[in-house]
């Protein structure tokens, strides 16, 4: 009977090492963010296309919780990752290499929090109400971020618990946008007084235009030289994501970069063209959704 208690106990234990062998075997990692040196996978969600409230702020007068936790509501598909924390770490330390490594990897930190400061102990539960995120506590310590690439925004999502931790990743698709055309900018001049430069495209977070504005760039030369007594301003948008300072030089800095573009390589006389920069100060569209960010991140043509 001892015999048999220890064949079936050894079984079990043999069965665990390779269930833990395997379910660490199946569960990969997000390419987007690098877990914690020995943290162990517990489990991943491929949730796909979805919405998804960002946490970027506390406010702990608010009495709702869309009061209370200040959020950005972003589209796209999410992946749901959770690890065990290395036995032998702080939550802290685990935390602060999250926060170290989102940045050095090139994130903008839209927020972060640790304790208290993440808002009072009785309401941590409204974090789990609003994104979904299970391992929120009196004492948990969350991170938001967000990085810009060309094909579309990745946003992370870091909650550290004293025991495990939980990472969300969403991958927002660009807008896309056509190519401006000229009956577009002629409809849009003569009804408004302005129109959208569509096909306008820049390295991220600079004022280098990109080779694939050539095609708007002809059509916008074209509409130029078949209305020569038309003067415009060129006038840069942006979404309100960053400083408002940084905002308005970079909006300006891609007006110029159009304006040059067609005086030096299309020959409009530059007496007929003004830069000007405008920041995040005339939204299109609202900049709680990528999409909107998306919309706002353009380059105008106005009547002079």
């Amino acid at each position: 009977m001892a015999y048999l208690r220890l064949l079936a106990a050894t079984l079990a234990a043999t069965g665990m090492m390779l269930a833990a062998q395997t379910r660490a075997s199946v569960i990969n990692d997000h390419p987007a963010i690098k877990p914690y040196t020995g943290s162990v996978a517990t489990s991943r969600k491929d949730v796909g296309h979805t919405n998804y409230t960002l946490i970027v702020g506390v406010n702990p007068q608010g009495d709702s919780d869309k009061d209370a936790l200040e959020s950005l509501e972003v589209e796209g598909n999410l992946t749901r990752l959770a690890y065990e924390n290395p036995k032998n770490r702080s939550a802290d330390e685990i935390f602060a290499n999250y926060a170290e490594g989102l940045a050095a990897g090139g994130f903008e930190i839209l927020f972060k929090c640790a304790g208290a400061v993440c808002g009072p102990s009785y309401a941590s539960s409204r974090w789990g109400r609003l994104t979904g995120l299970r391992y929120f506590t009196s004492e948990m310590r969350y991170i938001a971020a967000r990085h810009v690439k060309d094909g579309g925004d990745i946003y992370v999502a870091v909650l550290v618990a004293p025991l495990r931790h939980e990472i969300d990743v969403l991958q927002s698709a660009a807008m896309e946008r056509g190519l401006v055309t000229a009956k577009a900018l002629s409809d849009g001049m003569l009804l408004n007084g302005r129109a959208v430069l569509d096909g306008l495209f820049f390295d991220t977070d600079k004022a280098t235009l990109k080779p694939e504005s050539k095609p708007a760039l002809d059509v916008i030369a074209k509409f130029l030289a078949d209305n020569p007594a038309l003067s415009v301003y060129i006038v840069g948008h942006t979404d309100r994501i960053g400083a408002l300072e940084y905002n308005l030089a970079l909006s300006r800095d891609r007006a110029a970069a159009v304006v040059k573009a067609l005086t030096a390589d299309y020959k409009i006389a530059p007496a007929r063209l003004s830069a000007q920069g405008v920041g995040p100060l005339a939204p299109d569209k609202s900049n709680k959704s990528d999409e909107g960010r998306a919309a706002n991140r353009r380059v105008e043509m106005v009547e002079r």
